[in-house]
C-alpha cells in the first residue's frame, strides 16, 4: 500500500471484551486510504493475539495493513505517543479500543479539514451504554473562543476516538503529557485550541462507550487532581484567550469534587480546604454553598 493519508492509532490494554467491535467499525469504514497502528501497552490477557489474527483474516486493507507494536505497560499516553510516533499517514486519528466509529467517520474528517483548512478537528459524539441508552453529545463549536471556553469550563468534553488531528501539528504540541493522566487528553485539546482554530462536524460519528471499568469511573479522584495541575499550567496563555470567569468557574469544580472525594475519603481538612478554594473561585455558587454547610453540619454529602 502507497503512503496512507490517515493513521489510526489503537492503544491496547487487557481490551479483548470489546475490541473486536471496535476493529468491526474500522473495517466497515467506506474510507480505506489508512493504516492501523495497535499499541500494545503491556496487555496480560490474549487481546493483541487476537487483533493480529482478526486483522489478517479480515478482507478490510485498513485492518490488513495492522502494525502491532509492544512495549510495557507504561499508560495510554505513552501508548498513544508511541502510535503516533510509528505513524506513516499526514493525520492521526484516535481510537481507544472500546469506542466505535459510525461507517463514514474517516471520511466526514477528512472532508471537514480538507474544506476548512484546519489542521485539526473533532466531531459530535453518542454515549452509549450496556443497558442499551444512547445519549447524543453534541456540544462543540465551529468557532475557536467558544470551543475553547467550552473546554475550559468542562461544558465540551471531546473524546480521542472524535478527533482527526495533522502528526505535524501533534508533534509541535509534543502530544500527550503521561504524566496528566487520566486527564492527559484534556491537557492536548486546551494546548490544539489554544494552537489554532478546529473543524467541528456536528454530526455524530463516534460512538463512546460508557462502563464499569472505563477510567472516569475509576479513577475520579486523580481525574480532578490532574485537571488541577493541568489548569495551572495553562492559566497564563488562558488568561489572553478566554474570559477570566470561564478559569474560575473550572477552577471552582474541580476543587468541589475533589472537596467531595475527600469527604468520602473522611479527610476533612482537606475536603475544608477544597470547599474554601472553591467557594473562592466561584462564590455565589448555590450548589457549592449547600453542600459546605451539609458539610459543616457533618451530614453526608
Amino acid at each position: 500500500m502507497s503512503e496512507p493519508l490517515v493513521s489510526i492509532v489503537l492503544p491496547l490494554y487487557n481490551g479483548r471484551l470489546f475490541v473486536e467491535e471496535t476493529l468491526r467499525s474500522v473495517a466497515e469504514q467506506n474510507f480505506q486510504e489508512a493504516e492501523l497502528v495497535v499499541v500494545d501497552d503491556g496487555s496480560t490477557d490474549d487481546g493483541p493475539a487476537f487483533v493480529q489474527e482478526f486483522c489478517r483474516a479480515d478482507a478490510s486493507p485498513v485492518l490488513n495493513s495492522l502494525r502491532l507494536i509492544r512495549e510495557e505497560n507504561a499508560g495510554v499516553a505513552a501508548a498513544r505517543n508511541r502510535g503516533i510516533k510509528e505513524s506513516a499517514g499526514k493525520y492521526i486519528a484516535l481510537l481507544d479500543q472500546d469506542d466505535l466509529w459510525e461507517k463514514d467517520r474517516l471520511s466526514a474528517m477528512v472532508a471537514s479539514l480538507s474544506a476548512e483548512g484546519t489542521r485539526w478537528g473533532y466531531s459530535a459524539f453518542y454515549r452509549f451504554y450496556a443497558d442499551g441508552r444512547k445519549v447524543l453529545k453534541a456540544d462543540g463549536s465551529p468557532d475557536r473562543k467558544e470551543t475553547l471556553v467550552k473546554i475550559v469550563e468542562g461544558r465540551l468534553f471531546i473524546p480521542p476516538s472524535a478527533a482527526l488531528v495533522e502528526k505535524a501539528l501533534l508533534e509541535e504540541i509534543k502530544g500527550f503529557v503521561p504524566e496528566f493522566a487520566p486527564s492527559d487528553d484534556w491537557d492536548l485539546f486546551l494546548k490544539l485550541a489554544e494552537k489554532e482554530k478546529g473543524s467541528y462536524v456536528p454530526e455524530p460519528l463516534v460512538r463512546f462507550r460508557s462502563h464499569k471499568t472505563s477510567t472516569g469511573k475509576r479513577q475520579r479522584d486523580r481525574i480532578f487532581m490532574a485537571q488541577r495541575e493541568v489548569l495551572k499550567l495553562h492559566e497564563e496563555i488562558l488568561k489572553s484567550l478566554v474570559p477570566l470567569s470561564s478559569l474560575r468557574y473550572r477552577e471552582g469544580s474541580i476543587h468541589l469534587h475533589l472537596a467531595q472525594v475527600a469527604c468520602e475519603k473522611g479527610l476533612r481538612k482537606e475536603a475544608g480546604e477544597h470547599f474554601k478554594i472553591s467557594l473562592k473561585a466561584r462564590p455565589f455558587r448555590v450548589k457549592t454553598w449547600s453542600k459546605y454547610i451539609k458539610f459543616l453540619l457533618g451530614m453526608k454529602i
